[in-house]
């Protein structure tokens, strides 16, 4: 596990435009009054939603403004729920926050996955 951990920092060094690229984006969106919207499954959903959940306290922004989906929905928070198809619970879980274009959707997968 230590060894995995040491790689973290130069991949994403490797990266780091592309990082810094979307955090202009998303920055951007949120001062017009646009929301960060992360949505995963799994793990990668659970830590979504932490970390949405963490803004409100931490940065005290609005809870809206930034907004945790998991396929599965608050069943999945603790390895309970399923869904057999992330875009179909995303389609779902998006469609009733009403996205605009000022709206910035993160996925967010394990690596190399990509969502079915």
């Amino acid at each position: 596990m230590n060894s995995e951990d040491a790689t973290i920092a130069a991949a994403v060094g490797k990266q780091r435009d592309s990082i810094a690229q979307a955090i202009e984006v998303i920055a951007d969106r949120l001062r017009s009054g646009g929301r960060l919207i992360y949505i995963g499954a799994g793990t990668s959903g659970r830590l979504g939603v932490l970390d949405a959940s963490e803004c409100p306290p931490t940065f005290n922004t609005d809870p809206s403004q930034v907004v945790g989906l998991i396929a599965g929905g608050q069943r999945a928070m603790s390895g309970r729920g399923r869904c057999g198809r992330l875009t179909q619970c995303g389609r779902r879980r998006s469609q009733s926050l009403n996205l605009s274009d000022k709206d910035v959707l993160v996925g967010i997968a394990r690596a190399g996955a990509r969502p079915t």
